[in-house]
């Protein structure tokens, strides 16, 4: 049985075609990316494993410390951010928020101020009084 599969196999072209161009804009495929990001060591992954308490294999180190860089960068980068752009003070921003309608006026047109009438009423002199009287008296 296992002849059989071997001579199967030999007779098998390598169906293996390279990837077609990526879209702009998409992201890589897991692994497939360009090499970004910091270089790793195993040492790396030894110190880093103290910190989050979960240790690995002497071979797990050297397979993580292997790919990360084509791996997991971009997620570290998408995190801290590759570019830093500086932004002048003076710049605007690209666009505003104002949720006044067209046309409609965002508010007064003149600042008024509304006094309260002059005459003052007595105040209140009993409990019953106070319990019953109105907001605007107290």
């Amino acid at each position: 049985m296992m002849a059989l599969g071997a001579a199967g196999l030999a007779g098998c072209k390598d169906t293996k075609q390279a990837a077609p161009n990526p879209t702009p804009g998409a992201p890589p495929a897991f692994g497939t990316a360009p090499a970004v990001g910091p270089e790793v060591s195993t040492a790396t992954f030894a110190e880093a494993e103290k910190l989050v308490q979960a240790p690995l294999t002497d071979k797990d180190r050297a397979q993580a410390a292997g790919n990360w860089r084509q791996a997991m960068a971009q997620l570290y980068e998408r995190r801290v951010g590759p570019k830093k752009v500086a932004i002048e003070a003076t710049v605007a921003p690209y666009s505003t928020w104002n949720p006044v309608l067209p046309g409609q006026s965002h508010g007064p047109e003149r600042d008024v101020f509304v006094r309260t009438s002059s005459l003052v009423p007595e105040l209140p002199k009993t409990d019953a009084e106070i319990a019953f009287a109105p907001v605007t008296l107290l």
